[in-house]
Protein backbone atom coordinates (compact mmCIF):
# COMPACT_ATOMS: atom_id res chain seq x y z
CA UNK A 1 0.00 0.00 0.00
CA UNK A 2 2.01 3.02 -1.21
CA UNK A 3 1.86 6.10 0.99
CA UNK A 4 0.06 9.24 -0.03
CA UNK A 5 2.97 11.71 -0.20
CA UNK A 6 0.88 14.79 0.52
CA UNK A 7 -0.92 13.59 3.63
CA UNK A 8 2.13 11.72 4.92
CA UNK A 9 4.24 14.87 4.70
CA UNK A 10 1.51 16.85 6.46
CA UNK A 11 1.27 14.29 9.29
CA UNK A 12 5.02 14.37 9.83
CA UNK A 13 5.24 18.15 9.89
CA UNK A 14 2.30 18.37 12.32
CA UNK A 15 3.73 15.60 14.58
CA UNK A 16 0.48 13.65 14.09
CA UNK A 17 2.06 10.27 14.72
CA UNK A 18 -0.99 8.21 15.63
CA UNK A 19 -3.01 9.30 12.54
CA UNK A 20 0.11 8.68 10.49
CA UNK A 21 0.35 5.06 11.65
CA UNK A 22 -3.39 4.33 11.71
CA UNK A 23 -4.59 6.13 8.59
CA UNK A 24 -1.53 6.12 6.34
CA UNK A 25 0.34 2.95 7.35
CA UNK A 26 -2.67 0.78 8.20
CA UNK A 27 -1.48 -0.13 11.70
CA UNK A 28 -3.76 -0.81 14.68
CA UNK A 29 -4.74 1.32 17.63
CA UNK A 30 -2.85 0.84 20.91
CA UNK A 31 -3.50 2.59 24.23
CA UNK A 32 -0.46 1.54 26.19
CA UNK A 33 1.71 3.93 28.20
CA UNK A 34 4.30 3.66 30.95
CA UNK A 35 7.28 5.44 32.48
CA UNK A 36 10.90 4.35 32.53
CA UNK A 37 13.70 5.69 34.72
CA UNK A 38 17.33 5.85 33.66
CA UNK A 39 20.23 8.10 34.68
CA UNK A 40 17.99 9.53 37.43
CA UNK A 41 15.56 10.83 34.81
CA UNK A 42 12.04 9.73 33.90
CA UNK A 43 10.63 9.34 30.41
CA UNK A 44 7.06 8.76 29.36
CA UNK A 45 6.45 6.17 26.65
CA UNK A 46 3.11 6.46 24.86
CA UNK A 47 2.06 3.91 22.27
CA UNK A 48 1.29 5.42 18.89
CA UNK A 49 0.15 2.21 17.19
CA UNK A 50 0.93 -1.48 16.92
CA UNK A 51 1.03 -4.21 14.32
CA UNK A 52 1.29 -7.91 15.14
CA UNK A 53 2.93 -7.24 18.51
CA UNK A 54 5.42 -4.62 17.33
CA UNK A 55 4.65 -1.28 18.98
CA UNK A 56 5.67 2.23 17.96
CA UNK A 57 6.14 4.57 20.94
CA UNK A 58 6.74 8.26 21.36
CA UNK A 59 9.14 9.15 24.17
CA UNK A 60 9.22 12.46 26.03
CA UNK A 61 10.99 13.46 29.27
CA UNK A 62 8.76 13.81 32.32
CA UNK A 63 10.88 16.66 33.72
CA UNK A 64 10.00 18.95 30.82
CA UNK A 65 13.49 19.12 29.35
CA UNK A 66 13.25 20.70 25.89
CA UNK A 67 16.12 18.65 24.45
CA UNK A 68 15.82 15.30 22.72
CA UNK A 69 17.94 12.81 24.71
CA UNK A 70 21.40 12.12 23.36
CA UNK A 71 22.25 8.87 21.64
CA UNK A 72 23.71 7.14 24.72
CA UNK A 73 20.66 8.01 26.82
CA UNK A 74 18.28 6.94 24.05
CA UNK A 75 19.96 3.54 24.00
CA UNK A 76 19.41 3.18 27.74
CA UNK A 77 15.75 4.12 27.28
CA UNK A 78 15.45 1.54 24.53
CA UNK A 79 16.91 -1.11 26.83
CA UNK A 80 14.21 -0.34 29.40
CA UNK A 81 11.45 -0.43 26.78
CA UNK A 82 12.65 -3.87 25.68
CA UNK A 83 11.66 -5.23 29.08
CA UNK A 84 8.05 -4.32 28.26
CA UNK A 85 7.94 -4.72 24.47
CA UNK A 86 10.81 -6.54 22.80
CA UNK A 87 9.94 -5.53 19.22
CA UNK A 88 9.41 -1.79 19.05
CA UNK A 89 10.15 1.46 17.28
CA UNK A 90 10.79 4.70 19.17
CA UNK A 91 10.04 8.28 18.12
CA UNK A 92 11.64 11.13 20.10
CA UNK A 93 9.90 14.47 19.36
CA UNK A 94 11.07 17.80 20.70
CA UNK A 95 8.50 19.97 22.55
CA UNK A 96 8.76 22.74 19.96
CA UNK A 97 7.67 20.35 17.19
CA UNK A 98 10.63 21.11 14.99
CA UNK A 99 12.67 17.89 15.21
CA UNK A 100 12.02 14.16 15.47
CA UNK A 101 14.41 11.26 15.96
CA UNK A 102 13.16 7.85 14.84
CA UNK A 103 15.13 5.03 16.42
CA UNK A 104 15.29 1.28 15.95
CA UNK A 105 17.84 -0.99 17.62
CA UNK A 106 19.03 -4.27 16.12
CA UNK A 107 19.63 -7.08 18.59
CA UNK A 108 21.13 -10.36 17.46
CA UNK A 109 22.55 -13.17 19.62
CA UNK A 110 26.30 -13.03 19.82
CA UNK A 111 26.55 -9.63 18.16
CA UNK A 112 26.74 -6.12 19.60
CA UNK A 113 23.57 -4.07 19.40
CA UNK A 114 23.34 -1.59 16.54
CA UNK A 115 21.33 1.62 16.87
CA UNK A 116 19.75 2.92 13.67
CA UNK A 117 18.24 6.37 13.74
CA UNK A 118 16.74 8.92 11.38
CA UNK A 119 16.55 12.60 12.29
CA UNK A 120 13.79 14.63 10.68
CA UNK A 121 13.45 18.43 10.70
CA UNK A 122 10.18 20.09 9.74
CA UNK A 123 12.15 22.58 7.64
CA UNK A 124 13.01 19.71 5.28
CA UNK A 125 10.68 17.71 3.02
CA UNK A 126 11.29 14.40 4.78
CA UNK A 127 11.42 12.29 1.62
CA UNK A 128 14.02 9.88 3.05
CA UNK A 129 11.91 9.22 6.12
CA UNK A 130 8.80 8.74 3.99
CA UNK A 131 10.67 6.16 1.93
CA UNK A 132 11.41 4.25 5.13
CA UNK A 133 7.79 4.51 6.29
CA UNK A 134 6.60 3.33 2.89
CA UNK A 135 8.04 -0.09 3.75
CA UNK A 136 5.90 -0.25 6.90
CA UNK A 137 2.56 0.33 5.18
CA UNK A 138 0.10 -2.59 5.37
CA UNK A 139 -2.63 -3.08 2.76
CA UNK A 140 -6.07 -4.64 3.24
CA UNK A 141 -5.01 -7.56 1.06
CA UNK A 142 -2.09 -8.24 3.37
CA UNK A 143 -4.38 -8.06 6.38
CA UNK A 144 -6.71 -10.60 4.80
CA UNK A 145 -3.97 -13.11 4.04
CA UNK A 146 -2.63 -12.68 7.57
CA UNK A 147 0.50 -11.07 8.95
CA UNK A 148 2.82 -12.20 11.71
CA UNK A 149 5.30 -10.44 13.97
CA UNK A 150 8.41 -11.71 12.10
CA UNK A 151 7.17 -10.13 8.86
CA UNK A 152 6.47 -6.74 10.44
CA UNK A 153 9.75 -6.82 12.37
CA UNK A 154 11.50 -7.65 9.12
CA UNK A 155 9.95 -4.63 7.42
CA UNK A 156 11.10 -2.33 10.19
CA UNK A 157 14.58 -3.78 9.95
CA UNK A 158 14.61 -3.40 6.16
CA UNK A 159 13.51 0.22 6.51
CA UNK A 160 15.94 1.33 9.22
CA UNK A 161 18.83 -1.14 9.23
CA UNK A 162 20.53 0.21 6.13
CA UNK A 163 24.15 -0.89 6.04
CA UNK A 164 26.76 1.76 5.34
CA UNK A 165 28.21 1.71 1.86
CA UNK A 166 31.47 3.12 0.63
CA UNK A 167 31.66 6.83 -0.04
CA UNK A 168 32.57 6.20 -3.65
CA UNK A 169 29.48 4.11 -4.34
CA UNK A 170 27.20 6.56 -2.53
CA UNK A 171 28.61 9.55 -4.41
CA UNK A 172 28.16 7.84 -7.76
CA UNK A 173 24.65 6.67 -6.90
CA UNK A 174 23.68 10.17 -5.77
CA UNK A 175 24.96 11.65 -9.03
CA UNK A 176 23.03 9.12 -11.09
CA UNK A 177 19.89 9.71 -9.05
CA UNK A 178 20.18 13.49 -9.45
CA UNK A 179 20.59 13.12 -13.21
CA UNK A 180 17.71 10.67 -13.36
CA UNK A 181 15.46 13.01 -11.36
CA UNK A 182 16.07 15.84 -13.82
CA UNK A 183 14.77 13.68 -16.67
CA UNK A 184 11.44 12.89 -15.02
CA UNK A 185 8.53 14.88 -16.45
CA UNK A 186 4.91 15.16 -15.39
CA UNK A 187 5.42 15.56 -11.62
CA UNK A 188 5.40 19.27 -10.67
CA UNK A 189 6.69 19.00 -7.07
CA UNK A 190 10.51 18.62 -6.97
CA UNK A 191 10.49 16.46 -3.83
CA UNK A 192 7.95 14.12 -5.41
CA UNK A 193 10.16 13.81 -8.48
CA UNK A 194 13.07 12.83 -6.23
CA UNK A 195 10.82 10.38 -4.41
CA UNK A 196 9.69 8.79 -7.66
CA UNK A 197 13.30 8.54 -8.82
CA UNK A 198 14.03 6.58 -5.62
CA UNK A 199 11.01 4.34 -6.20
CA UNK A 200 12.16 3.52 -9.72
CA UNK A 201 15.77 2.96 -8.73
CA UNK A 202 14.74 0.66 -5.87
CA UNK A 203 12.67 -1.37 -8.33
CA UNK A 204 15.47 -1.51 -10.88
CA UNK A 205 18.07 -2.55 -8.31
CA UNK A 206 15.79 -5.36 -7.13
CA UNK A 207 15.35 -6.52 -10.73
CA UNK A 208 19.11 -6.29 -11.28
CA UNK A 209 19.85 -8.66 -8.41
CA UNK A 210 17.23 -11.27 -9.31
CA UNK A 211 18.25 -11.20 -12.97
CA UNK A 212 21.82 -12.08 -11.93
CA UNK A 213 20.37 -15.21 -10.31
CA UNK A 214 18.76 -16.19 -13.63
CA UNK A 215 15.22 -15.76 -12.32
CA UNK A 216 14.10 -13.58 -15.24
CA UNK A 217 13.60 -15.67 -18.36
CA UNK A 218 16.92 -17.38 -17.59
CA UNK A 219 18.76 -14.23 -18.73
CA UNK A 220 21.38 -12.77 -16.39
CA UNK A 221 21.32 -9.55 -18.48
CA UNK A 222 17.54 -9.42 -18.72
CA UNK A 223 17.08 -5.63 -18.51
CA UNK A 224 19.69 -4.81 -21.12
CA UNK A 225 18.41 -7.54 -23.43
CA UNK A 226 14.86 -6.19 -23.23
CA UNK A 227 16.08 -2.64 -23.77
CA UNK A 228 17.92 -3.75 -26.89
CA UNK A 229 14.79 -5.46 -28.15
CA UNK A 230 12.71 -2.37 -27.46
CA UNK A 231 15.22 -0.24 -29.36
CA UNK A 232 15.11 -2.59 -32.34
CA UNK A 233 11.32 -2.66 -32.42
CA UNK A 234 10.48 0.95 -31.54
CA UNK A 235 13.56 3.02 -32.29
CA UNK A 236 16.91 3.44 -30.56
CA UNK A 237 16.07 6.76 -28.85
CA UNK A 238 12.57 5.85 -27.66
CA UNK A 239 13.39 5.49 -23.96
CA UNK A 240 9.89 6.62 -23.03
CA UNK A 241 8.58 3.57 -24.92
CA UNK A 242 10.84 1.33 -22.86
CA UNK A 243 9.47 2.88 -19.68
CA UNK A 244 5.82 2.78 -20.71
CA UNK A 245 5.77 -0.25 -23.02
CA UNK A 246 8.03 -2.55 -21.01
CA UNK A 247 9.08 -1.46 -17.49
CA UNK A 248 5.68 -0.47 -16.11
CA UNK A 249 4.12 -3.62 -17.56
CA UNK A 250 6.94 -5.69 -16.04
CA UNK A 251 6.42 -4.13 -12.62
CA UNK A 252 2.63 -3.91 -12.46
CA UNK A 253 1.33 -6.68 -14.73
CA UNK A 254 4.26 -9.09 -14.65
CA UNK A 255 5.50 -9.13 -11.06
CA UNK A 256 2.22 -7.81 -9.67
CA UNK A 257 -0.30 -10.27 -11.14
CA UNK A 258 -0.72 -13.99 -10.77
CA UNK A 259 -0.52 -16.19 -13.88
CA UNK A 260 -2.18 -16.73 -16.30
CA UNK A 261 -1.35 -13.28 -17.63
CA UNK A 262 -2.91 -11.28 -20.45
CA UNK A 263 -2.39 -12.55 -24.01
CA UNK A 264 0.89 -11.33 -25.41
CA UNK A 265 2.35 -10.39 -22.03
CA UNK A 266 4.35 -13.60 -21.68
CA UNK A 267 5.84 -12.94 -25.11
CA UNK A 268 6.83 -9.42 -24.04
CA UNK A 269 8.21 -10.31 -20.59
CA UNK A 270 9.27 -13.94 -20.93
CA UNK A 271 9.23 -16.33 -17.97
CA UNK A 272 9.21 -14.25 -14.82
CA UNK A 273 8.00 -14.97 -11.27
CA UNK A 274 4.94 -13.54 -9.59
CA UNK A 275 5.93 -11.30 -6.66
CA UNK A 276 3.17 -10.48 -4.21
CA UNK A 277 2.89 -6.71 -3.88
CA UNK A 278 5.61 -4.60 -2.29
CA UNK A 279 7.67 -2.15 -4.31
CA UNK A 280 6.02 -3.21 -7.58
CA UNK A 281 2.52 -2.05 -6.59
CA UNK A 282 1.21 0.93 -8.56
CA UNK A 283 2.63 3.87 -6.62
CA UNK A 284 0.50 6.81 -5.50
CA UNK A 285 2.60 9.16 -7.63
CA UNK A 286 1.93 7.01 -10.68
CA UNK A 287 -1.78 7.06 -9.95
CA UNK A 288 -1.93 10.82 -9.43
CA UNK A 289 0.19 11.80 -12.41
CA UNK A 290 -0.70 9.24 -15.05
CA UNK A 291 -3.61 6.95 -14.30
CA UNK A 292 -5.91 9.15 -12.22
CA UNK A 293 -8.44 11.82 -13.25
CA UNK A 294 -6.08 14.63 -12.29
CA UNK A 295 -4.12 14.16 -15.50
CA UNK A 296 -6.01 13.05 -18.57
CA UNK A 297 -3.74 14.83 -21.04
CA UNK A 298 -1.26 12.22 -22.37
CA UNK A 299 1.24 14.95 -23.19
CA UNK A 300 1.50 15.76 -19.50
CA UNK A 301 1.79 12.16 -18.39
CA UNK A 302 4.59 10.99 -16.12
CA UNK A 303 7.62 9.82 -18.04
CA UNK A 304 11.22 8.97 -17.32
CA UNK A 305 14.20 8.55 -19.63
CA UNK A 306 16.52 5.70 -18.77
CA UNK A 307 20.02 6.91 -19.59
CA UNK A 308 21.39 4.40 -17.03
CA UNK A 309 20.76 1.59 -19.54
CA UNK A 310 22.87 3.15 -22.27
Amino acid sequence: MPLNPTTTRERLKAFQFTPLFLEELGWDNCRQSFTVTTDARQFRLTALAKKCGLVAYSCVPVDGDDQIPGRALRLKIDREVTKTTYEHLLVFPDPEHSTQVWQWVRREPGKPIACREHKYHTSRPGSHLMQKLDRLAVSLEEEERGLALPEIAGRVRAAFDVERVTGRFYDQFRKEKDQFTKLIEGIPVPEDRRWYASVMLNRLMFVYFIQRKGFLDGDSNYLRSRLNRCQQERGKDQFYSFYRHFLLRLFQEGFGQRPPRKPGLDKLLGRIPYLNGGIFDIHTLETEHRYGPKNRNPRRSLRARFRLFR
